[in-house]
């Protein structure tokens, strides 16, 4: 990800709350499903695993409409795919 860091204009992180015993899922589907849904716009992307469950997964856009065009288009269909539970989504640009 940091080789595209200058490249990008947006920087999204999900702060993720995984229960114990589901991070081995929740791992598989990031590989599986969230990495497969890179599209045009996404530079990069990456997910770091904290302690309790926790991930933050990031992802680089080259600009916010590239990002809001996944959003509008791709995302729901990717959630869906991946059986998110509960998503709580509030987004902030900044």
């Amino acid at each position: 990800m940091t080789a595209f860091f200058c490249k990008g204009k947006l920087l999204r992180v999900a702060d993720c709350s995984v229960e114990n015993d589901k991070k081995a899922g929740f791992e598989q589907v990031q590989r599986n499903i969230w990495n497969k849904g890179m599209t045009p716009g996404m530079l990069s992307g990456a997910i770091g695993k904290g302690q309790s469950g926790r991930y933050l997964a990031a992802s680089l856009w080259d600009n916010e409409y590239s990002h809001q065009r996944y959003v509008d288009k791709e995302l729901a269909a990717l959630i869906r795919e991946a059986g998110v539970i509960e998503l709580h989504p509030k987004w902030a640009v900044i």
